[in-house]
């Protein structure tokens, strides 16, 4: 049974073959099937002790038992601890982003506070400046999300064309992460967007 390991390159030979290769005649390794999952551990510490009571052909020759559903538990751990880092990288990552975006919104309502002076002037409502400068962070945030996905899919081809790993794209989680990227803009722009929407017409057109 080979478990889906690559067969080439290999020879299968009949048991009673082995003893005449190797100079004895005990099994390397021997796999067990418990139908009871619970006493696995069991079942493998006492085929261990049997093995090893009757292991005579070879003095080298020591069976260890390895529980294989303990291994996957250890596995499935790692990897819920390997995302949960993942996580939380990436959520430090969007909080440091999104002040990113709104400290340059800010900068942007500094610099054209001439410009919001006039178009309240002219008689521009509070509520088309909020959107304005609104959709400029959402424009800004959703540009950087659809960069940042296209470089991620050709970053994982170029690692699948070296490693000769198969990947696969979720469309979903492309769509979620521009999606995402947006409401980053929405509500990292929500500041400079009102403090856009309320400045004094007057203030702001005197302001150099």
């Amino acid at each position: 049974y080979t478990y889906n390991q690559d067969t080439s390159g290999k020879v299968y030979v009949p048991t009673s073959v082995w003893p005449l290769l190797y100079q004895y005649d005990e099994p390397e390794n021997v796999i067990l099937r418990a139908t009871d999952t619970n006493s696995m551990t069991t079942i493998g510490k006492q085929a261990e002790e049997i093995l090893n009571a009757t292991a005579t052909g070879n003095n080298e020759t020591s069976y260890k038992s390895e529980d294989l559903m303990k291994q996957a538990k250890q596995i499935q751990q790692l990897s819920q601890a390997t995302n949960t880092m993942l996580l939380w990288i990436a959520g430090i990552s969007l909080l440091v982003g999104g002040i990113g975006v709104m400290n340059i919104m800010l900068v942007s309502v500094t610099e054209r506070t001439r410009e919001i002076g006039l178009k309240k002037a002219i008689g521009a409502p509070k509520k088309s400046i909020l959107i304005q400068f609104l959709t400029e962070a959402v424009v800004l945030t959703s540009t950087g999300g659809v960069i940042g996905v296209i470089s991620g899919v050709i970053l994982a081809f170029l690692i699948s064309k070296l490693n000769g790993t198969p990947i696969a794209i979720s469309v979903e989680a492309s769509i979620f992460a521009v999606l995402f990227s947006m409401l980053i803009g929405i509500v990292f722009g929500i500041l400079p967007s009102y403090k856009a929407a309320n400045l004094n017409p007057i203030d702001a057109l005197r302001r150099e």
